[in-house]
């Protein structure tokens, strides 16, 4: 049986490029497209195509009562990249959350994926310690404990280290609700399922902010790097767990300089 079309009720801008490679961008948890605002400039100034879009749950698309899914989401990605007729193999990029949907389509459809670029992401297939795991699965309980401001409060302080992020940060978290948040993370926190002896040899771009201090994020980016041959982790300066909007020209440089190098 057919799986419906669920990427008729998404969000979405594509816009195409002079020669490059379409690059798919996918935020964060609780964000929306507007997290790449600062970087689209610059991919279509290099040349590069584009597709942003609202993740089911965020911003302008829907989701109704079903439950948060990366796989899902993944499979509304691929079914987006159908309807818009971008079928040959494109850059995933995403940040946080952003990045498991990614990963997942490299999983599914392989020949979809011609290289990616990970902001601040950790990995879906990486192995985890039995302390991360028992922590993954109390991280759900324990946020619905905290009062809504102050999540938000907490969320903002440990993503961000400047003041324009920070800003939009917040109004976007407040914008999601809590109930909605809580649900999104506990299901990014069902993709991290380790697959022991797996390795990619896509191109991929793995940024990290050097002032990243939420969950395992910079250890698993290390570990990802040292486990994939073709991987580059770059550490960006003076930027929190949203690098592209802490250090948007730095980020940019970095991401345009691998696509002119790996998807030109």
């Amino acid at each position: 049986m057919n799986e419906p079309d669920v990427s008729r009720r998404v969000w979405w801008q594509h816009e195409p490029g002079t020669g490059g490679a379409t690059v798919v961008l996918t935020h964060g948890a609780g964000a929306d497209h507007h997290m790449f605002d600062l970087l689209l400039p610059r991919l279509h100034a290099a040349g590069f195509g584009t597709l942003v879009w609202d993740v089911p749950g965020h911003g302008r698309s829907p989701l109704g009562e079903d439950r948060f899914s990366v796989a899902e989401a993944g499979q509304v990605l691929v079914q987006l990249l159908d309807r818009i007729g971008v079928r040959g193999p494109v850059v995933l990029l995403g940040q946080s959350m952003g990045g498991n949907i990614a990963q997942q389509v490299l999983l599914d459809h392989p020949e979809r994926c011609g290289a990616l670029v990970a902001i601040g992401s950790t990995s879906n297939t990486l192995p985890v310690t039995r302390w991360e795991r028992f922590q993954l699965r109390l991280a759900g309980p324990l946020l619905r404990l905290v009062p809504r401001k102050r999540l938000v409060r907490s969320m903002v302080r440990a993503s961000a280290v400047t003041e324009p992020a920070r800003v939009y940060l917040a109004d976007v978290f407040t914008a999601l609700g809590k109930r909605r948040f809580v649900q999104v993370w506990a299901g990014v926190a069902r993709a991290v399922r380790p697959r022991p002896g797996y390795t990619s040899d896509v191109p991929q771009l793995l940024l990290v902010g050097a002032r990243d201090e939420t969950g395992n994020i910079g250890d698993a980016m290390q570990r990802w790097a040292r486990r994939d041959a073709r991987a580059l982790l770059v550490t960006v300066p003076d930027a929190g767990h949203v690098a592209q909007l802490d250090q948007p020209d730095l980020v940019a440089d970095e991401v345009i300089r691998f696509l002119e190098r790996e998807a030109a």
